[in-house]
């Protein structure tokens, strides 16, 4: 079984998230716009969610941003999940967002949105892996999102 431990991000993880990021070059184009890493990080700080950095064997596996209670419907909401690319298709996002969902669960949350561009497939395909279901389309700012679920039990 996969085992993922989490702290909070620091400053001193920018080069790991650029390393990811450089990896994931659908979320470079679709996220960061050209923006600078920092820039675009600030941006969420209002909203007082969590950047994590997610270790497997030690070392930095994946980066995630999870708001408890979104400003649009009170809801948790996973803003970002990235897995480093050498780490990729060994369950590490499943278990991830079993952690997650447990955690929640606790809280008294019975689920997990997620938003994601309607025309990014693999990352619909992704996150209906990671047991999410769709839930509905929504329009935001000329763009439309597939709003994506996961229960949690």
């Amino acid at each position: 079984m996969v085992k993922v431990l989490w702290r909070a991000f620091q400053k001193s993880d920018l080069p790991f998230f650029q390393e990811v990021i450089s990896e994931s070059g659908k979320w470079l184009e679709n996220e960061l716009q050209g923006a600078d890493l920092e820039h675009y990080m600030n941006q969420y700080d209002e909203l007082a969610g969590e950047w994590r950095v997610w270790e497997w064997e030690g070392s930095p596996a994946a980066i995630t941003f999870l708001l408890e209670s979104a400003p649009s419907n009170r809801k948790a909401w996973l803003g970002t999940i990235l897995v480093k690319a050498s780490e990729r298709r060994k369950g590490i996002a499943t278990k991830i967002l079993n952690d997650l969902a447990s955690e929640l669960n606790g809280r008294g949350h019975r689920a997990i949105f997620a938003g994601v561009p309607i025309n990014e497939y693999e990352w619909s395909n992704f996150l209906s892996d990671c047991g999410f279901e769709q839930f509905k389309a929504e329009e935001n700012d000329d763009e439309t999102f597939l709003i994506m679920v996961r229960p949690i039990d």
